[in-house]
């Protein structure tokens, strides 16, 4: 396999791996913020949310921007956003986290999947 179509494919499998873990340990994170369950689970919609509002924005916006620059953006906020997620202090830090990985996500998603 062309490793530039396994560098994508990976980013694709984080970001979809992304969009669920979350569901299984959902019961430990609100335990750990001290929220209640399907408050902690606004994780999810938010994450779900952003990613699919910012898709087609993005998209749009960044159409002349170059491929591989909004492929290593998108994956930098994405990672960045999780690394948020993983030190949030408190619930709205953590809320605020889930829409910045949904919109590194929105970044990198439309991006490779028309390079692939």
């Amino acid at each position: 396999m062309d490793r530039h179509l396994l560098t994508l494919a990976l980013g694709m499998f984080a970001i979809g791996t992304d969009s669920f873990v979350v569901a299984g340990i959902l019961p430990l994170i609100a335990d750990s913020m001290h929220a209640p369950i399907p408050t902690a689970g606004q994780m999810v919609t938010l994450y779900a949310l952003s990613y699919a509002v910012f898709s087609p924005v993005i998209a749009a916006l960044a159409a002349h921007w170059s491929r591989k620059g909004l492929l290593v953006g998108g994956m930098g906020v994405f990672i960045l956003g999780n690394m948020m997620t993983a030190l949030a202090p408190t619930l709205s830090v953590l809320l605020g986290s889930r829409l910045i990985t949904g919109l590194g996500a929105a970044m990198f998603s439309p991006t490779a999947t028309a390079v692939g």
